[in-house]
């Protein structure tokens, strides 16, 4: 006498699944799982690179603005001494003139200012190490009533290394300043 009939023996292995569907399951979950990771980690990197050319362009910016805005004959000097980066007293050193600032010249002279923008001040390998270079040219020309003015060019450049690839960023800001007089 059976206590299993045909019917219940044929339909013993339709109520769980398999070894192999199990393990093809697992390989489409990590698979899935595996892009999703490379895609988080790519937008981290991206999302790095921003932040890096962000920083790099208000500091920058932040330096032509003071100088729009400091007494005009300390343009004239070799080095512009009343600057604030990160609320400390801070120099920039001009450079010679040249044909083409934004392509630079053998002449220049290197500003390498570093910023702490993971706010890791015990770790200076992971600082945006950014290079300045200033050029002030006097733009003055009487013969068309121009008064004193100076045109302010400021180039500069940095290694992102947020998509592992090293690449070097550079941009040029120009402004112009002239000498107003005020009462």
């Amino acid at each position: 006498m059976a206590i299993f009939s045909k019917k219940s023996l044929s339909s013993a292995g339709k109520d769980g699944f398999s070894l192999v569907e199990v393990m093809v399951g697992a390989l489409i979950l990590s698979m899935v799982g595996f892009g999703t990771l490379s895609g988080l980690l790519q937008a981290r990197r991206m999302t790095q690179g921003s932040i890096n050319e962000g920083t790099a362009m208000t500091v920058a910016q932040g330096y032509l603005e003071q100088m729009k805005n400091m007494q005009f004959s300390l343009l004239d000097e070799d080095s512009v001494s009343e600057l604030i980066n990160q609320g400390s007293a801070d120099t920039l050193s001009v450079s010679p003139n040249v044909n083409d600032p934004t392509a630079g010249a053998s002449s220049d002279i290197d500003n390498i200012k570093s910023l702490d923008i993971n706010n890791t001040p015990d770790d200076d390998t992971d600082d945006l190490k950014i290079n300045f270079v200033l050029y002030v040219e006097d733009i003055t020309d009487t013969s068309s009533q121009v008064g004193e003015a100076r045109r302010i060019i400021l180039r500069y450049s940095y290694t992102d290394n947020s998509l592992l690839s090293g690449r070097v960023v550079t941009d040029t800001l120009v402004t112009v300043r002239s000498d107003v007089p005020t009462f």
